[in-house]
């Protein structure tokens, strides 16, 4: 039976132990690199002795994993020598570009000579696709908004480029293209094998330094970039807050002469309440190089992308209608709202509510940035305000002659401390609330129904502000004294119906509001609790005696 004793107090043990669920999130991995080397080399220099030795690797995948864990990937890489005729030809042909929420872009051709296709967007250069004379081509890509296709063809010792430029209103293109190549006599795949490589998709932290690495040609390079951007970025066809990590570099040249240049640029996205939606990582090497050994000119025309779009299983876009900035402890934050009441931010949205502003739809939320936290209101017109939280000074209930009828009202008087406020009253038990009015120039005016809602049990009042309140319930008093003012009003607030408003006022007893609520009590009614209290005593007293005598 000693168990039955030593229960209760292991209960209480396992009661004080933290029950933490997993907070690694699950997401999902799009991953895709290519890498493509174009070498010419020329004997003492003539076009018409060039050889171009073409070296191209790929590898796609895509993944369904824990973040922050390692997934192996198959990669496939191939060397063709290709040879040219000794003059160019005009060829003539169609290009058709579509560009999808998903991340995916398909291009369709019928020209020759096709080995790369690049695209460029918010200064970003992305090597989406590399290969040899491809008609069909379905791949990842991210972007920004807007951005320019390029088709690379191979043309003897040199490039050509063919440009289009695709954005989010215009997804979807075809053009007809001329173009003078140098004709392809001969390909031959000389080399294909494949290989393993292992890459891992990790969420960055918000606001913190972020370790980049990139693996090339067998070498990893690491750096961490302690600066970041406070933006929005388009992600799955919605503009989003960002924040963007970029950096650059030249890669060393051993010999030869050339410039050959690496950036990288990681952009991380926020949906619903400021939760992490996911993220682009683009780390691309492109450049050229020449090398002069004797007798013999080489150019090596180098491109590498490695590309991971990365989603947070469960986590909403949030369609913008507007944006604007605030700052937290001097930290940039970037808000975004939409006329249904949702937001999202680079920071932690806590509270989040539809509000009217002077006749315009606006957001109130309340953010969190490194365990500090603000009320901020973000306007129709792009606008962030700053709201001050404003304890009530004083509380008092009262009567309010409304439209024919007397009402349960609480009279609230609140400190203006700025352009906008934000103040809570524990609500009555004497029935439905039916208006939030305020005095202004001595007439009451009605808050619009958006500006006021009930949180744990608490009314919140937003509004732009005055320094007397009154809210109004459906009951009806049972009792009042004498005292009374009368207040007319036909203004209204924050595009409320317009209402014609008489308020006779007479002092009650306040209730208990909330902690930073002053509460009063009638001295009338004091009075009779204590006479109440001393005629009881007296009759005891007497009892007691009478008892004893007997």
């Amino acid at each position: 039976m000693k168990w039955l004793v030593l229960l209760p107090l292991l209960l209480t043990v396992l009661a004080t132990i933290p029950i933490s669920a997993s907070s690694t999130p699950t997401i999902h991995v799009y991953y895709q690199r290519y890498d493509s080397v174009y070498r010419a080399s020329g004997i003492n220099g003539p076009l018409s002795g060039s050889t171009v030795t073409y070296t191209i690797s790929s590898a796609t995948y895509n993944t369904t994993l824990s973040d922050g864990k390692a997934f192996k990937v198959t990669y496939n890489r191939t060397v063709y020598t290709l040879l040219f005729a000794s003059s160019p030809e005009k060829f003539e042909g169609y290009v058709n570009i579509s560009a999808y929420t998903n991340n995916t872009i398909t291009i369709k051709t019928d020209l020759p000579n096709l080995i790369r296709i690049v695209i460029i967007s918010a200064n970003e250069t992305e090597l989406i696709w590399a290969g040899f004379n491809a008609t069909d081509i379905n791949a990842y890509a991210y972007i920004n908004g807007t951005g320019e296709v390029m088709l690379q063809f191979a043309n003897g010792s040199t490039i050509a480029n063919a440009t289009l430029t695709i954005n989010k209103e215009n997804a979807s293109i075809s053009n007809k293209i001329s173009l003078y190549l140098f004709p392809v006599t001969s390909v031959e795949a000389k080399v294909s094998v494949s290989g393993e490589l292992t890459a891992t998709a990790q969420i960055p932290r918000r606001y913190s330094p972020l370790l980049v690495s990139i693996n090339y040609n067998g070498t990893e390079s690491n750096a961490t970039v302690n600066g970041y951007k406070v933006t929005t970025a388009y992600f799955n066809g919605t503009l989003t807050p960002a924040l963007v990590w970029k950096g650059e570099g030249l890669v060393p040249v051993m010999s030869g002469k050339g410039n050959i240049r690496a950036d990288f640029e990681t952009i991380e996205f926020y949906g619903v309440n400021g939760t992490i939606l996911g993220y682009v990582h683009i780390s691309s090497i492109v450049g050229n190089l020449e090398m002069m050994p004797v007798k013999i000119g080489l150019n090596y025309n180098v491109a590498f992308t490695e590309l991971k779009i990365v989603t947070v299983s469960g986590v909403k876009q949030v369609h913008a209608n507007f944006m604007g900035y605030t700052y937290i402890n001097g930290v940039p934050v970037m808000i975004v709202g939409n006329d249904e009441g949702n937001i999202t931010s680079t920071a932690i949205v806590n509270i989040s509510h539809l509000v009217i502003v002077h006749n315009h739809k606006g957001v109130l939320a309340e953010i969190t940035l490194n365990s500090t936290s603000k009320f901020v209101v973000l306007t129709e017109d792009n606008t962030t305000h700053n709201v001050s939280v404003t304890p009530p000074l004083l509380v008092n209930v009262t009567n309010v002659h409304l439209n024919g009828n007397v009402h349960v009202a609480q009279k609230v008087v609140v400190n203006v401390t700025s352009q906008y406020i934000l103040f809570n009253v524990t609500t009555l038990n004497n029935g439905s609330i039916i208006g939030v009015y305020k005095v202004e120039n001595g007439t009451l005016v009605k808050l619009n129904s958006s500006n006021y809602f009930i949180i744990n049990g608490k009314l919140e009042i937003f509004d732009d502000p005055s320094s007397t309140y009154y809210v109004v319930y459906s009951a009806q008093p049972t009792t009042s004294t004498a005292s009374s003012a009368t207040l007319t009003s036909t203004g209204t607030s924050s595009a409320s119906t317009t209402a014609s408003v008489s308020a006779t006022l007479t002092s009650t007893t306040s209730p208990s509001a909330t902690s930073n609520i002053t509460t009063t009590s009638s001295s009338n009614t004091m009075t009779y609790m204590a006479i109440g209290i001393i005629v009881l005593i007296v009759i005891i007293v007497i009892a007691v005696v009478l008892i004893r005598r007997r």
